[in-house]
């Protein structure tokens, strides 16, 4: 979760929070696992914003038929959007 590159910076995140920018680092750097900790027990998790998350049969779904579609390489080759332009 450290590594993850944000558009903000502490001192924005801080602001935002409405805590001074000292206390937040404190708190990434003390408690980080335990606020992680807290929402995987409460079946929550921190994912990047601008990722899309959908439920695991939706994925399975999805995964399927494009396994399907692209094993074919005629369809495969008919689901290339051209641009006439």
């Amino acid at each position: 979760m450290r590594s993850v590159q944000r558009d903000a910076t502490q001192a924005q995140i801080a602001a935002a929070a409405g805590i001074n920018e000292s206390t937040l680092s404190r708190l990434l750097s003390t408690h980080l696992e335990h606020f992680a900790l807290v929402l995987a027990h409460a079946g929550l998790k921190v994912v990047p914003a601008e990722n899309i998350c959908v439920k695991p049969e939706t994925y399975r779904a999805m995964a399927h038929i494009a396994r399907c579609a692209l094993a074919d390489q005629t369809t495969a080759d008919r689901l290339i959007f051209e641009d006439d332009e």
